[in-house]
């Protein structure tokens, strides 16, 4: 059963600024559906330096109780043991945990540590792919 989701942050709850704004572009449909799953713990997990994801906290914090940076813990994501120590940390256990990546690597090492996954493409496939394994559990 899933409890955990855990997402990355660049290119599937933010996106590179558009030529008219020099600013991330917050994925506000995703983040919003995240919000409408109160019975899930919801983290953020990102390569992204932990400065820049503070900066964001304010526009992330609700749904996401916590904002991991795998710079500030120097591991790596497409290692699978860093998916251990992220699950480690949030006190769960690898398989309850849901993540949510748009690289293959790391969705590979998510999975090679037990963990589900869902190679994010765009909202409505991940909220398809989403409410498969939520109600398959």
């Amino acid at each position: 059963m899933i409890t955990t989701l855990l997402f990355d942050f660049s290119w599937v709850l933010a996106f590179p600024p558009s030529q008219q704004n020099d600013v991330l572009e917050l994925n506000d449909e995703l983040i919003e559906f995240v919000k409408q799953q109160p019975k899930l713990n919801s983290y953020i997990f990102s390569a992204s330096s932990k400065r820049m994801l503070e900066k964001m906290r304010g526009s992330l914090t609700p749904p996401f109780i916590e904002i991991f940076s795998s710079k500030e813990l120097s591991i790596y994501k497409h290692r699978s043991e860093s998916y251990q120590q992220i699950a480690k940390i949030m006190n769960t256990a690898p398989e309850k945990i849901l993540f949510i990546d748009d690289s293959e690597s790391n969705i590979e090492a998510a999975k090679a540590a037990g963990i589900q996954t869902i190679h994010y493409q765009n909202n409505q496939d991940f909220i398809k792919k989403f409410q498969l394994i939520v109600n398959s559990n």
